[in-house]
C-alpha cells in the first residue's frame, strides 16, 4: 500500500524567508507560468531583523531550495524548473529558489471531508492507485503538496529544514 505524505511549513519559524509580492493575482499567473517560463524572476524578501532561509516555502507560492529541487530532480527529471531569486536588500543577500508546477492528480477518496464554506476540513486520498513522487491534489481549494514515502525519506535523510511531512490518510476501496 501508498504511503503519502503532505509537505508542511513549519510554523515554528517564525523569521522564515518570505518574498514580498505586491501585485494581487501575480501568485496564480507566476505558478501557471512556472514550467514554461524560464526567466529568473527577483523578489525582494519582507524586512525582519532575522531572516532563515528554509528549504520549503508554502506561501505566497510553494518554492523549494537549490538542494531539494536536486534532489526532486532525481525522482522527477521530467519537471521544468523556474528560477526564483529572494533578495534581502538590508544585508546583501540573494538566495535562489525553485517553482515548478506539479502535476495535478484527481485523488481525492469520497470520504474527504470539506468545511460548509469549500475548505478541506479532512484530507483521505485513495488508495488503490499509484502516485508520482511529487504532486499536487487536485479538485480543492487549497494547495497540498504530497511526496510519496520514499521522496519524504530521502529528504529527511537530508535533514531539510523547514517543512515537515504530516502522513496522509487513505482509503481503503
Amino acid at each position: 500500500m501508498n504511503r503519502l505524505f503532505r509537505l508542511v511549513a513549519d510554523e515554528r519559524i517564525a523569521n522564515r524567508a518570505e518574498p514580498n509580492m505586491m501585485v494581487p493575482g501575480t501568485v496564480r499567473r507566476l505558478e501557471e507560468e512556472a514550467g514554461v517560463e524560464e526567466q529568473p524572476l527577483v523578489f525582494p524578501i519582507r524586512e525582519r531583523n532575522d531572516v532563515e532561509y528554509v528549504d520549503y516555502m508554502d506561501r505566497p507560492m510553494p518554492l523549494l531550495s537549490d538542494r531539494v529541487k536536486r534532489l526532486v530532480e532525481l525522482y522527477m527529471p521530467e519537471l521544468r524548473w523556474r528560477p526564483v531569486i529572494l533578495t534581502d536588500m538590508k544585508r546583501e543577500r540573494q538566495e535562489v529558489y525553485w517553482m515548478t508546477s506539479l502535476p495535478r492528480l484527481c485523488c481525492l477518496s469520497p470520504d474527504s471531508e470539506f468545511h460548509k464554506d469549500g475548505g478541506l476540513k479532512r484530507l483521505v486520498l485513495e488508495g488503490k492507485r499509484s502516485y508520482r513522487p511529487l504532486f499536487q491534489v487536485d479538485e480543492i481549494r487549497e494547495r497540498v503538496w504530497i511526496a510519496n514515502l520514499a521522496l519524504a525519506e530521502s529528504l529527511l535523510r537530508r535533514d531539510v529544514y523547514g517543512v515537515h511531512f504530516a502522513e496522509v490518510e487513505m482509503d481503503q476501496k
